[in-house]
């Protein structure tokens, strides 16, 4: 594996542990938010290193144009969290964004899965003319049942995920404020008495 290769494997190894991590803890909290920049920079990391590949094609492919989806779903959960857009439902937006972008990496290692594991203990029974055709059937029908699954469990579970997510923001402003109040204000701010 190139280095280009073991840096790509490494930012997505990451992404899927940290993105199932954001997946599974209250949103809008401070660890939410921390472990979503976690993520997000390790699907940077992702995102930048596929285009550098081109060892199964020798050209742009369809994981490029996937990479470019993924970098798609990426920003627009950025957008809308950091621009809270749009205005009164940006939360579901933002969350909505980000699953689909956890569904694409999913994807994308089932499809890697069936280039690095299945297809080398398959071709060596096929003839070269019949490999290229199931290894993007293998690839096809892996990925988009991904995206099924993902499409139903987003449909079905999101909306109670994202539920309580402002109060919890409440929570965690509050508990920074009296965390604030005990110690004081932090360097940058000026104190209010003064």
């Amino acid at each position: 594996m190139s280095p280009i290769g073991i840096v790509h494997l490494v930012f997505s190894l990451l992404a899927l542990v940290l993105g199932a991590v954001v997946l599974r803890i209250p949103k809008g909290t401070r660890w939410h938010r921390t472990w979503g920049h976690g993520y997000v920079w390790c699907m940077i990391g992702v995102i930048g290193t596929s285009f550098a590949m081109y060892r199964l094609t020798g050209r742009p492919g369809p994981f490029h144009l996937a990479a470019a989806v993924g970098a798609v779903t990426v920003a627009g959960g950025l957008w809308t969290a950091l621009g809270r857009r749009p205005p009164k439902h940006w939360i579901l937006a933002h969350a909505t964004w980000m699953a689909w972008s956890y569904v694409g990496l999913c994807a994308a290692f089932v499809a890697e899965s069936m280039t690095r594991f299945v297809m080398p203990l398959i071709a060596p029974s096929l003839q070269a003319n019949a490999l290229w055709p199931l290894f993007w059937t293998l690839v096809a029908v892996g990925s988009f049942s991904v995206f099924g699954v993902g499409a139903w469990l987003i449909r079905r579970r999101l909306p109670g995920a994202v539920a309580g997510t402002p109060a919890a923001m409440r929570r965690d402003r509050e508990l920074l404020r009296a965390a604030e109040a005990e110690v004081g204000p932090g360097p940058a701010e000026p104190r209010a008495d003064r």
